[in-house]
């Protein structure tokens, strides 16, 4: 496929292509201009909230990393239907501040519309993870 046309589930393995091969840029130009990222715990986590537009979201991955180094992160599954994708995975960190190791499930879904993911919302077990700062 050429000019990152597809399919929402094509899309989406796109973006977790480039996000296994730690390639920023290709994440970002996979999302609209006004991407909405939204993690769990505003208020506890340094990347969780809500982040508005492409700038945001590469800000966004720029505070997970330098809070969390990633060990691990394997989607295990994808479901789709029409514009939604829903991704079910595992993740292993260790928080940078304490070195501590955590790990939890995840569950991403996706939205995506004209080619481009609109909407990504994670879910996963916070405890783990403030439990590890």
């Amino acid at each position: 496929m050429s000019g990152g046309r597809g399919t929402a589930r094509q899309v989406v393995e796109r973006f977790y292509a480039a996000m296994d091969a730690d390639d920023v840029d290709a994440m970002v130009a996979l999302c609209a201009d006004d991407v909405v990222v939204r993690y769990p715990a505003a208020d506890l986590l340094d990347y969780g909230g809500e982040w508005h537009g492409r700038e945001a979201l590469t800000v966004f991955l720029d505070t997970h990393e330098e809070a969390e180094e990633i060990l691990d992160f394997t989607p295990t599954s994808m479901v789709s239907e029409g514009d939604v994708v829903v991704v079910l995975g595992d993740f292993r960190g260790r928080a940078r501040a304490t070195g501590r190791e955590w790990s939890t499930r995840f569950v991403h879904v996706m939205t995506v519309g004209n080619s481009k993911i609109q909407r990504w919302e994670s879910f996963f077990d916070t405890a783990a993870a403030l439990e590890a700062r």
